[in-house]
């Protein structure tokens, strides 16, 4: 595992859910590992612009995403509570400030 040898890892697949980043946050802390939660949270307004302007400009081979399924992936996201991430390590960036 990379992360026992000391490297960083970047996990950018979603962990929409609590469940799901707690798993690999108790994994990473039980190897010793700083975690630290980058939450990208924008509004609604600004997820169905972008979405827009995907859509409207979509290279070959790219699939289109609904607004619908948009709809419903922001419900299936439980956003990080204060508690939440209070079990993370600070952004490194952040502590330099």
């Amino acid at each position: 595992m990379f992360l026992e040898t000391g490297g960083n890892v970047v996990l950018d697949w979603g962990l929409w859910s609590r469940e799901e980043r707690d798993h690999y946050r108790t994994e990473a802390q039980a190897l010793g590992a700083q975690v630290v939660l980058c939450v990208l949270d924008p509004p609604s307004d600004e997820l169905r612009r972008r979405l827009s302007e995907r859509n409207g400009d979509l290279p070959r081979g790219t699939f289109h995403i609904t607004q619908g399924r948009l709809d419903d992936a922001t419900r299936y996201f439980q956003r990080p509570t204060a508690e939440e991430l209070a079990e993370f390590d600070p952004s490194p960036a952040a502590t330099q400030q």
